[in-house]
């Protein structure tokens, strides 16, 4: 680090990389979503790079209800957290009790007993990986999700600021309140209280697009105005572990042995379904037989029940529409690599994972044309207005059609670079850990738009 300011003792400033968002979500997830996806390439890159004594985890514990140190070296870029799910909740102490009253019997008999071994602490590695924090005043802190509703996070972080911890908040949008009507009920009023509280403990800010950074911009309360930004995109490459092809279920091979065009993403209003399933509905009329199945993979989101009783009522339009309901990692790469196309009519994106992802199993995609995803497709993808209910239906019927147009398109793709998450992490390490000397400031700049080569 040359002229980076030194520890006690000589020691270079250690990197701790908040996992607090894995932890909160193992306790009740044997998968993981697209946040968690990011979060664990990234830091798995960190770690991969810099060492597991440069770069340390630290979490608020869901369960220990303290702040907690992680020894990070069991991660690595490739870290399939389904896989090593058992492995994980034992070496960080969570007892895993996903589900509730309606789970099944056998399921609520296996929750109760992991409860009951974490309380007598008898689980070989129980809790290995947990220390107390030894954070040095030179050390930064990177947040890789803002932190809501943890008002004693929020406090320690605020503490180890004025104890000279430079901490940086990634930002991957600010929907709750530029669109509250697009976002989850009550998560304004969290958000605006996130944002009013983050000038108590944040040094500087990280946005995955150029339009998030713009976005913040124009929602950050006053006292806020002064942190800096800087733009650090997101990649293309898949997040998620594509390895295991053998752990695809059989319900999802069912949905792929006809042919299909692909939507990923959470289902909900956001996103854009309902108009997308409308358009298969409309082209189911002028197609018929030749009309091939449209896949939404994802998890279930919040009001969408206007689309599911449609899809219910219609017998998922005759078999036209299939629901890969939460699908693993594996599943998702198998269902990117079989599809025709994909389409992502979202209304809104802070960066849009979807997009990126297909371009990297070189598919052509349909894209909306708002926000930030002009950003991440370039000029590989094709994108349309996503209100406009024609021209979304044309997009795709022009897909569905011209073969040849496909064909060419994903030529291209194939012959681009695209953003690796190594470049992520490169990208995100340089911003925090910038040169004391320097102030250790962020400076107002845009992350670059190249996009990286594809894998061989």
């Amino acid at each position: 680090m040359g002229a980076q300011a030194r520890a006690a003792g000589g020691r270079s400033p250690r990197l701790f990389c908040d996992m607090t968002p894995i932890l909160a979500h193992a306790r009740g997830h044997t998968t993981v979503t697209g946040v968690q996806r990011v979060v664990l390439r990234v830091v798995g890159h960190l770690v991969a790079t810099h060492g597991a004594d440069a770069i340390r985890g630290i979490a608020w514990h869901p369960k220990l209800r303290r702040v907690v140190e992680i020894d990070l070296s069991f991660l690595g870029p490739d870290y399939r957290f389904e896989a090593h799910h058992a492995e994980f909740v034992r070496d960080m102490a969570i007892p895993h009790d996903a589900g509730g009253a309606g789970r099944a019997p056998l399921r609520r008999l296996a929750a109760k007993l992991g409860r009951l071994r974490w309380r007598l602490g008898v689980a070989s590695g129980f809790g290995r990986r947990l220390s107390r924090p030894t954070l040095s005043p030179s050390d930064r802190i990177f947040l890789p999700v803002p932190t809501l509703r943890n008002d004693p996070y929020i406090a320690f972080l605020t503490e180890r600021k004025a104890a000279g911890n430079a901490v940086f908040q990634l930002i991957h949008d600010v929907i709750p309140v530029k669109l509250p009507e697009l976002a989850k009920p009550g998560h304004e009023a969290e958000f605006r209280r996130f944002l009013a509280r983050v000038p108590d403990y944040v040094s500087g800010f990280l946005c995955v697009s150029d339009q998030t950074e713009t976005d913040l911009r124009e929602v950050l309360p006053a006292t806020g105005k002064s942190i800096p930004t800087r733009v650090t995109p997101l990649a293309h490459e898949f997040a998620g572990d594509a390895a295991d092809d053998a752990a695809v279920g059989p319900a999802v091979r069912t949905i792929a042995e006809a042919p299909f065009v692909l939507c990923v993403g959470t289902i909900e209003v956001r996103k854009n379904a309902y108009a997308l399933v409308q358009a298969w509905d409309r082209l189911r009329l002028e197609l018929g037989q030749r009309l091939p199945r449209l896949v939404l993979a994802g998890q279930r989101g919040w009001r969408t029940e206007d689309l599911f009783e449609l899809l219910a009522r219609t017998g998922h339009l005759g078999g036209t529409v299939a629901v890969a309901e939460t699908p693993t990692d594996a599943e998702l790469a198998f269902l990117y690599q079989l599809c025709l196309f994909t389409v992502f009519p979202s209304l809104y994106e802070g960066w849009g994972l979807p997009i990126g992802e297909s371009l990297w199993f070189g598919k052509h995609c349909i894209a909306s044309k708002t926000s930030s995803m002009p950003q991440v497709g370039g000029d590989l993808a094709e994108y349309v207005d996503p209100k406009d209910d024609e021209g979304l239906q044309q997009a795709i019927l022009r897909a569905l059609q011209e073969s040849n147009y496909v064909s060419a398109r994903e030529h291209r793709i194939r012959q681009a670079e695209l953003r690796r998450w190594s470049d992520v992490a490169r990208d995100v390490y340089g911003a925090v850990m910038a040169d004391a000397s320097e102030g250790g400031r962020l400076a107002h700049a845009v992350g670059s738009r190249q996009l990286r080569s594809v894998p061989g």
